[in-house]
Parts: C-alpha cells; structure tokens; sequence
C-alpha cells in the first residue's frame, strides 16, 4: 500500500440533594425529648450527605462524551480525542427543513438550516393578491453560486462508503474495554448512527497493516507443498478479525464485506516467500489459487459471516512490496485465477461478486518502473482484464488512490458501461512533522474533493478508505506505510480521535442510504464561483480548489442531498436548484436570476474551508 505524497448524560435526577427523605421538623415545642434529639442527628446526617455530594460534583472528573448521531461535534481550537457536541440550532417552523450539515479544516463543526427562495409556497410568503403586480418575493442578493441538480438524470446506484479492518485495526479495537469497543463500534455502523459505515474490506491472510507476523492460510516448512490444501484453515483469524466482525454485524446485520488477499502462500510463488515473486506453474498454480480463495469464502460463510465480493490480488502491479506480503500479478495471471476462480464460485453455490485489478487509477511511476525488461507494463490493466477470457466472470474493477485521477474511471465506464466501479482503498497520510491540525485540514481537504465527491462523481458506487483505526503512530504494521491515519485513532489510554477520514465519509454515508442515485448537478455558467479548479489555493501540502467541487445524490424517499467542498477561505451562500415534479407550464412561483419558473431553490451558506452536506426534503405536493 503506497499512499499519496464527549460530558455524559447522567438521566433525569428529579430528586433534590437536599432532599434525605427524613421527617420534617416542625419546630415545635411539644415535640419529645428523644424525638427531638433523633431529627436533629437526621438533619446533620443530611447536611453531610449534601456536602460529599458537592465535593464529588467539583472534583471528580466526568469522561469526555461521544457525539450524539443527531448532534454534530462542536467546534475546538486544540483537536480531543472525542469532540464535544454542540447543541443543534432548533429548526425553524413552517414549510420542509433545508439542513446544512459542516466540517472545516480547521476542525469546526457546524449545523445550520437553509431556506427556500422565492417561493411562496414554501418560503412562507403569501400568495399575491388580485391587483398585486403578481411577481414572487425578492430573493434576495445573488448568491455566490447556483448548483443545479436533475434527480431524473440517474447515474450509478450508490452502494455504501466504509474502510478496512485490517489486523491492526481489528487488534486495537479488541484491546479496548468491551463498552468502550461497543459504543465506538455502534458510532460507526449503526444504520442511524453519525456515520453510517456499510462496508468493510478485509485482508485474506496477512497484510502490511498487522500486529503479529504475517500469515497466509495454509503455510508450510520450507520445500513443502500443499496441492491438495489439506492443511488450509482461517482459524488464525479467530484472534481478533473475525470477532470483531461479529460485533460490527450485530450493529449493521446489512453490512456488505469485500476480501482482499495481500499473498498466496509461499508455496505457490517463484520466489518461496510471502514478500514479491509470482504464481508458479501458470494454469495449475492459478486453479490451486482459485481453490484457496473459494475455501476461505466457505469457511467464513459457515462461520456466519458472508463475504458479498473478492478481489484476487492487492496491488498486482506492486512489484516489490517494502517487507509486506504482495505478488507481482501480470495481466494473464489474473486472468488465469479469474476464469478458475468463477466456475469455483459457481459450482460452491456461492454468489460472491469477482473485482478485477485492486490498485490505482493510473500506473504509478515506480511501478512502470520496475517492469520486467521485454514486458508490457500494463498502463490499462482494468481494461485488458475486461477484454480477456476472464470478463464473464468479472462484475467490476476495484481502485486505488495513490496514483492517477478519478476521471480514469469515466474512462473504463465509457468502454465497459456494465461494470461496477468501487474504491477500495484510499488512505490519508502526512508528512513525518506535520501537526495534527495539518494532517487534519489536508486530509478533509485531499479526501473531500478526489475520494468521495471525485470518485461518485465518476461512476464510483462504493468509496473505502484503509484501515478502521490506527494508534498514534499509525500502526501497527510491518514495512509499508509510516504516516496512514486512520478513520479513528485509538490512543494509548483507550480514548478514541475522530480524524478527517470520519468526517469525509459521514459526508455522504450518513445522509445517503444504499439505493441512492447519483445523479447530475453542475455549477450554472455565470456563476462568481466556477464548477472547475481554478485559481487553486495551497493549505499545507494540499491543494484546496477555489471552486465549489460538489456531488448530487436523490434518496429513495424523494430528498436531494448535495455534498459541497468550500476551499475558499470565506463562506459562500450556495442555491440549489432543483426541477418540480409536479410544477407545470406557467408556474412564476420561482424569480431566479440562474433557473426557469418549474424549479424550486434552496439556498444554503457554506461555511469557510469546510465540507459541508446539504439535505434538502423532498418538494411538498400542492
């Protein structure tokens, strides 16, 4: 893997302190001697119980609280573990509320309601009157932008936004106290949690990212071999990934798993071990291959855990992995353990979906490199896998970020329209000094504009980061990547840091359910704000486009959710213009200097350097 250079709720207390439930003194002179004696010793008793409560009030420290899934986390000027929640602004009364969910690079988090321009029906002006002139209110100055989007214009299906759970991440998280582990869990996957995560990638066998030693599942001595795999067992994943699995799938039972092996064992390689060298024995080795992959698939589906899709081979074209398992797959190859590998699936009764390729959207440099003299160094390899012998078994082609650009995949998409496009790893990273508001606002900024709207934008259905949780010193792991951040950190005290990595993907997860469409939207030409990169700004070592980079998703239950990147370093009132569908010819409810009378427009603020979800509800029938 290469990357690219909260206080706690303590109930409802309706009882006063004060109150020890002793009988009142009345004061009275006629009260006995010994009854009087014993609520004067009650009172003092009360009087203590109320001091120690006061004293434990000031001094005992209460743990920071977890966000609310209905409360963004509040701003901070020096990043916590667990930022506190502010409290949401009460919506206001009357028509469809426009929400304006935030998150700035410079790590505030805010949540504000838009408003609907220059309709009466649903601005809360009245309808004019006979004599009235007849035009709709004034909807005020011209906004910095106006966005248009076309529901009707359906583009992919939108499947789930997720990460991996490597075995470092699956380890760490196992180390956490069981409540700890279980709120952060239900945090990140539970359907309306703040998140929303609905897929995970896992490593068959080991990969860079683990905290014991490597493995695949079926290692043998040196010089040995296992044709047969007579001795293949996942049981090493018993320690911790697939427990953890467990536990996620009880929050999100709809959670769909994509495995990825890093190696196949060492037997089946030229070069004898896990790190670098290739299949051995081309049609047999890719057939044993094939065999291994379907029992891992089997043994996971019998322990309750299905595997929805597959790739044969992280990375292929990562010829030498830095101390990692890796293999130097060439085209033929997989091609080779595709077309094994599908019957396999088929005959087993397993509906498992097969990716092809697993790495970046353009050939990194390093790569071509290393090419073997006399070799092709495979600049298109999705699409020469798309074009062998293995295609009828191919349902899409699985990318990396760490070279090339989105647009690649419009590319393939032209060429093969049927095929499923998923990002299946996209990792954050840093320089060694950088601070961790740098990390943060490059991070959001990167990961805002090239993974999540970049990658939907074109013909992505599924966005995936890398690993789940990282500690602080981004691992553990062996060989690879020194500077990965994680979609959280868990620290050495248990506490758990909610990165930039969190905040990109709840910008769509949690607004976008699966079955969402992409659909069309750009920025109308005329616009103070252009819908291109230009006049870029530099945050750090990360390149914050000056325009509004956004994507369009229409939900099943009508609403319109509209994810927009601000790199500019002032606010920008954004309107969003989208068609009526029930607004017919001669409809003048809508004055827009940018769109015609059958679109409704809501306007939204967007905040300074920030990635902001804005949700508009579905427009009100008459």
């Amino acid at each position: 893997m290469t990357p690219p250079t909260q206080g706690t709720d303590d109930g409802d207390d309706t009882g006063s302190p004060h109150d020890t439930g002793a009988p009142h003194d009345t004061g009275s002179p006629l009260a006995p001697h010994g009854t009087r004696r014993r609520e004067v010793v009650t009172a003092i008793a009360a009087v203590l119980v109320v001091a120690v409560l006061v004293v434990t009030a000031l001094f005992v420290r209460q743990p920071p609280p977890v966000p609310a899934p209905s409360e963004p986390p509040a701003a901070s000027d020096t990043p916590s573990p667990s930022p506190t929640p502010s409290p949401s602004p009460s919506p206001p009364a009357g028509p469809p509320v426009i929400e304006v969910w935030a998150t700035s690079m410079d790590r505030e988090f805010t949540t504000t309601f838009g408003r609907w321009v220059g309709d009466s029906a649903l601005d809360g002006g009245e309808a004019p009157e006979a004599g009235d002139t007849g035009e709709a209110p004034d909807p005020g100055p011209a906004p910095d932008a106006t966005i248009t989007v076309d529901p009707a214009t359906a583009r992919q299906s939108f499947n789930a936004v997720g990460a991996a759970l490597t075995h470092s991440s699956a380890a760490l998280l196992a180390a956490m106290p069981a409540e700890q582990r279980a709120a952060l869990l239900e945090e990140l996957f539970a359907p309306d949690g703040p998140v929303r995560l609905g897929i995970l990638r896992i490593p068959f066998g080991g990969s860079d990212f683990v905290a014991e030693p490597a493995y695949t599942y079926d290692d043998v001595p040196d010089g040995e071999t296992d044709w047969g795999l007579e001795r293949f067992s996942t049981r090493a994943d018993d320690a911790t990934l697939r427990p953890i699995l467990r536990q996620i799938l009880a929050v999100a039972p709809d959670l769909h798993i994509i495995a990825s092996p890093w190696s196949p064992p060492a037997w089946l390689k030229d070069s004898g071990e896990l790190a670098g060298g290739r299949l051995i024995e081309a049609d047999r080795g890719a057939n044993a291959y094939a065999r291994y992959l379907v029992r891992a698939l089997q043994e996971y589906a019998a322990e309750e855990i299905p595997i929805a899709a597959v790739t044969v081979q992280n990375e292929p074209q990562a010829r030498n992995p830095d101390g990692y398992p890796g293999l130097d797959m060439p085209v033929e190859d997989q091609a080779w353990v595709i077309s094994s590998l599908g019957p396999a699936l088929r005959d087993a009764g397993l509906s498992t979906q097969i990716f092809a390729y697993d790495h970046n959207w353009a050939l990194h440099p390093a790569d071509a490199a290393s090419t073997p003299e006399g070799e092709d160094p495979a600049y298109e390899y999705p699409s020469d896998v798309l074009r062998s012998f293995a295609a009828p078994w191919v349902d899409g082609v699985a990318y990396h970020c760490y070279s090339g650009e989105a647009e690649r995949m419009s590319r393939l998409h032209e060429s093969f329209p049927d095929a499923e496009l998923w990002v299946t790893e996209c990792s954050g990273s840093h320089g060694a000094d950088d601070s961790s508001a740098t990390i943060f606002a490059n991070t959001l900024a990167w990961q805002a504009q090239n993974l999540v709207i970049g990658s939907l934008n074109n013909w992505a259905s599924t966005v995936l980061t890398w690993n789940l949780a990282l500690n602080a010193d981004g691992g553990p792991h062996i060989g690879g990547c020194d500077t990965c951040t994680g979609v959280v950190t868990v620290e050495s005290d248990g506490s758990v840091t909610r990165n930039a990595e969190y905040y990109a993907l709840a910008s769509v997860g949690r607004y976008a359910p699966r079955g969402a469409t992409v659909v069309e939207s750009s920025v109308v030409a005329g616009s103070t704000v252009g819908s291109s990169p230009e006049g870029d700004s530099a945050v750090g070592d990360s390149a914050v486009s000056d325009s509004l980079p956004h994507v369009a998703l229409a939900n099943p239950d009508g609403s319109t959710v509209v994810t927009i990147f601000n790199g500019a370093g002032e606010e920008r009132t954004v309107d969003v213009a989208i068609p009526k569908a029930t607004a017919g010819p001669g409809d003048e409810s809508t004055q827009h200097p940018d769109v015609d009378a059958t679109t409704s427009v809501a306007r939204a603020t967007i905040p300074a350097r920030a990635l902001a979800t804005v949700v508009i509800p579905a427009h009100p029938q008459p």
